[in-house]
Order: C-alpha cells, then structure tokens, then sequence
C-alpha cells in the first residue's frame, strides 16, 4: 500500500484539526461548567441547612405528639371524670365528656373504656377523620390507680401536610447526601466520556480527513503525472475529468490546452510538410513542363514528315503520335496542378457569416464544372444526373473569421470528391450532403456526407497528406490543400464514416471571438508582416 503524500498528510491534519479542536474547547468548557454547578449547588454548608431543616420539622412533629399526649394526661387527671368513671356510673361520664369534648379543637373521639378497650361512654366530632389531609393520634390513660382500672381513649388530629413535608424534606436530604457522595463519580464518568468523545471524533476526522484528501490528491497525482508525459513529448494524454470542483475545472482547461497544443503542432508540422511539398511541385512543374513541348514538337514533326509507303510504319506512327500527345495533354494537367499547388495563397482572413456564405454557395457554386475543376462538360453532367446535393445550413448569424474564396475552394473540392465517388460506388442516383452545426460556444463543424463506398480506415489519416489518393487518376493534392486552407483558418478536418455509411469530411471552424480564431488571425497577420510580433 503506498503511503499518502504530504498533501494527503496535510489535509487529513487540517480536518483533524479542524474537528477537534473546537470539541477540545468544548469539552474544556463544559468540564468547567460542572465543577460550577457542582460546587455552586452542591456546598456543605447547603447541607447543612438542609440537615437543620429537617431537624426542625421533626422536632415540630415531635412537638405535636407531645401536645396531644399532654392534653390527654390533662383531662385524664379530671377529677369529676376519674370519679365518675370509678363509680362507673355513665350519666355522670356523659357529662363530664360533653364538658371537656369542646375546650380541646383538635379532639375527634374522647371517651372512657374498661380495662378490656371495651367503650363504656363516648363523645365523636360529626365530622369523620379525612385520612387524605388529616393525620389521628390515639392516646389512652389510665383514670384510676388500678390494673383493671376505666382507661381514657383520646383520639387527636392534626394537618396531614405538615408531615408530609417532613417526609418529602427528609427524601430530599437523603437524596441530596446520595448524588453528593456520586459526585466524584460522576465527573470522573463525564471525563472519561469526553475522553472516549474525543479520541471516536480524531478517529473519524482522520478517516474522513483520509477519505477526502485521496480524491483531491489523487486527481492531483494524474495532472502532475500528466504533466510530466507532456513534458516528456506525449501531446496524446489527457487528465481524467471527474467531479466538479476547482480540480475539475482546472482538469478540463488543462486539456483544452493540451488539445490546442496538440492542434498547433500537428498544424505547424502539417504546414511545415506542405511548404517543402509545395517547393518539391514548383520544382516538378519546371522540370516536367520545360521538355513537353519540344517532345510533343518532334513527335509532330515525324509524324508529318513521313512520306514513305509503309502502313505497317505509318500506323505505328500514328498510334506514337496519339499516345505522345495524350500523355503530354496529362502532363500538362499535372503541371498544372503542381504549379497552382505551389503558388497556394496563404488565407486573408476577415469576419463572416457562415450561415449566409453557406446559402451563398448553394445558390451560385457550379460544383462540376469549371476553369479549374478539370471535370470535362460530359463527365459534369453525368455527376449532375447521378448525384443529388442537400443543404443543412441554421438560421444563423454564426460569425467566423474566413477567406470566402479559398474556403469556396474547400467547399467545391468535398463536395466534387463525394460526387465522384458516388458515381463511381454505385450505378443508381446518390446522395451529398452539406451540413453546418453548432458544436459549442467556440466550434462550428461543415460537414459533408455521401453514400459512397467510404475511406477504409487505416487511410483517414493519410488521405489529406500530399500525393496519396484513392483514386485511379487522382493526384492526392485536393484533399492537402482543403486541409492546409483550413489549418491557416485555426481549424482542423478530419474523415469519418457518414450515417450513409460512406465518407463524412468534418470540418472544425472557431467561431469568432474564439481563442483558436484570434490565433489564426494573429498567424495570418504575422505571415503579411513577418517583422510584427503579435501580442
């Protein structure tokens, strides 16, 4: 496994930090806020009170008790009552109970009973106790000196509340003294949870911290490695685009860079081919055409000098003398087309429609025949008859910088060639076909289309270098100087198979006010005034 780089190493730190750091701050913060509350809420001297506090309501509670069971010993120390009920004698009993039942506010039964609990007389408040809010004390005294003696049963009642909040204060001493004594615990609980918080969150910043760097220095990985292959000459390898982000975009531009790099050398290579072509056929043309005429001149003058009387030799004769001026007549075209090959005019480029130059040519091109076709008046109108041309040109305005004349040349040389080999694949009526389309912001693409046999293809790179051709008769200049005239436009063309399943030349055309077309109008202008450097 290879290990990460310092980018990698870098930005897993800069997550890391960013994650923990805060969670650090937290933590500190939060520790330090318990101890707050914990010593603010949790002092001795808060104990205290609470302790002192529960002390009083046990002493009211005791206190309570002790007033009841005062009274009772005072009533039972009522002379008239401990006397009646010695004597037993009820009437005597009624009355001293219905006596002492009203100066006692708290009593709810007051009466005299044997020494079995057995009641011999009784005085009860209407009302019964109220459980709910009222709490009943019972208290029985003696009322004589004997075992076996009247006994007194005094029933008092008190508020139920106030016991009960004896009960929930002493619940909550208790509970206070119980969470004082887990404090400790508590906040060593709290810190080892911060602990385990903590090292769960370094351990998932440093994932993720991982995780993100690997896609950021991966695809930084592939533009420094794609770098260095162009470095190293490759112009064929392009940055793998993915995402969309800053990388993304800095991945797409550098392969827009490198896929004009690319287009700027194969032009400059290209054109620097057809310059020495270009000398080559000037040279050609001067050697071939200077002994033409001189040969077809002696030629002419055997032929009619000869009187003799041998047909046999005369008709020799006359096959030499046509067969001479037949191939001086093909020399002748091809000197022709050597020289106008070498006197190619390089582009003068100026903003067009292309849209309007397109319907322009429709109307008025005449695509078979004419000064510099070298298609003969019978052979164009075959290809009229045989082939039919359609036109897809947008609305428009589509602005490019163009050289109307030569890029007429461009248009006439396809169109010819798809015709010609139209007629020459198939015996019934074919199709040509001219299309414009809008490929994006900065590129147009002309193509044109025919249901030919199409170009093998092992030949589509080749077929527009000099002197290679398809066919019979051809001299494979046509399809060099389409492409050089395109080149010196800032564009490029390339051949395709068409949905016909023939040959589709593309043409790809910079719109105006593109990167490509103000390089080829920079390079046009530097070639009229090679002392100008343009900035």
């Amino acid at each position: 496994m290879a290990m990460p780089s310092r980018t990698a190493w870098r930005l897993t730190l800069a997550v890391l930090l960013a994650a923990v750091i805060p969670l650090f701050a937290s933590i500190l913060i939060a520790r330090m806020l318990v101890s707050n509350v914990s010593a603010q809420l949790y002092n001795p001297r808060v104990g205290q009170e609470l302790e002192r506090s529960l002390e009083l309501y046990q002493e009211l509670a005791r206190s309570m008790k002790s007033g009841m069971r005062y009274q009772a010993d005072a009533i039972a120390a009522q002379e008239g009552l401990r006397a009646a009920a010695m004597l037993n004698h009820k009437p005597s009993i009624d009355q001293e109970l219905t006596e002492l039942f009203p100066t006692h506010d708290n009593l709810v039964q007051l009466a005299v009973t044997d020494a079995d609990g057995n009641i011999i007389v009784e005085r009860k408040r209407p009302k019964p106790v109220d459980e709910t809010k009222e709490l009943a004390l019972e208290v029985r005294r003696p009322l004589s000196d004997k075992e076996d003696g009247p006994m007194l049963l005094a029933v008092f009642v008190t508020s139920k509340a106030r016991f009960d909040e004896k009960d929930q204060m002493a619940q909550t001493v208790n509970i206070y003294r119980q969470v004082e004594a887990s404090m400790a615990e508590v906040e060593r609980a709290a810190l080892y949870t911060f602990a385990v918080l903590l090292a769960i969150t370094m351990i998932a910043a440093v994932a993720l911290g991982t995780l993100l760097s690997r896609s950021v220095t991966r695809r930084i990985g592939q533009l420094a490695q794609t770098t260095q292959a162009v470095g190293a000459g490759d112009l064929t390898v392009r940055v793998p685009v993915e995402g969309n982000d800053e990388i993304t975009g800095l991945a797409r531009a550098f392969n827009r860079m490198l896929t004009e790099v690319q287009r700027s050398r194969a032009r400059i290579e290209f054109l620097q081919r057809m310059g020495t072509w270009q000398e080559m056929a000037r040279r050609l043309a001067h050697e071939i055409k200077n002994p033409l005429t001189p040969i077809q001149l002696a030629v002419e003058e055997v032929h009619a000098r000869y009187r003799g009387d041998d047909e046999a030799f005369r008709g020799l004769l006359e096959t030499t003398h046509g067969i001479v001026t037949e191939e001086v007549g093909t020399l002748r075209r091809l000197v022709t087309e050597f020289s106008a090959f070498a006197r190619l005019p390089r582009a003068e480029l100026a903003e067009y429609d292309v849209c309007t130059f397109l319907r322009e040519q429709k109307e008025h091109m005449v695509l078979f025949s004419d000064d510099e076709s070298g298609i003969l008046r019978t052979d164009a109108d075959l290809l009229e008859k045989a082939v039919d041309v359609s036109w897809q040109v947008p609305e428009g305005p589509i602005g490019t910088f163009m050289d109307r004349q030569m890029m007429h040349r461009v248009l006439v040389n396809l169109v010819r060639n798809a015709a010609q080999a139209v007629s020459v694949s198939q015996s019934g009526r074919g199709r040509v076909k001219v299309r414009l389309r809008e490929v994006d912001g900065d590129w147009v693409t002309l193509e044109v289309d025919d249901d030919g046999a199409g170009i093998r293809e092992d030949l589509r790179e080749s077929i527009f270098d000099p002197y290679v051709t398809t066919k019979a008769d051809g001299t494979g200049l046509g399809l060099s100087i389409v492409k050089k005239i395109v080149m010196e436009h800032g564009g490029t063309v390339e051949a395709q198979q068409s949905d016909w399943g023939g040959a589709r030349m593309v043409i790809w055309l910079p719109r105006a006010g593109s990167t490509a077309s103000f390089a080829a109008r920079d390079r046009e202008r530097t070639s009229q005034h090679p002392g100008i450097t343009m900035g």
